[in-house]
């Protein structure tokens, strides 16, 4: 579970890929704090590696016209109804990434 031997952390030359975060959503997260969670584990291996990072950006969720009722209070749209599917939501976590992305040792595609 996370660890990093010491002889990938110092190799400049790595490219970890990493793929996490629709759990989360799928668990009722809201988009922000998902991202922030995904940063956050962004973070911690870029300051433990002297390597790249490409975070794969969150794919669509399949099942989110079984889940999302059952989210619904408090994750509903402004009419009070479940939300149809979880795509605005990963959209809204990829724009995130991206953002904080913008290029050195850490991507997201």
């Amino acid at each position: 579970g996370g660890e990093l031997p010491p002889p990938l952390a110092s190799d400049g030359a790595l490219t970890a890929v990493v793929m996490i975060g629709t759990n989360n959503l799928g668990a009722g997260h809201l988009p922000g704090p998902t991202a922030e969670g995904v940063l956050a584990v962004a973070r911690e291996y870029l300051r433990r590696s002297r390597g790249r990072l490409l975070l794969c950006a969150l794919l669509p969720r399949g099942d989110g016209a079984e889940l999302l009722p059952r989210l619904c209070p408090p994750r509903c749209d402004r009419r009070g109804a479940p939300f149809r599917s979880f795509m605005p939501a990963v959209e809204k976590v990829n724009q995130r990434l991206r953002e904080e992305a913008g290029g050195g040792r850490l991507s997201v595609d």
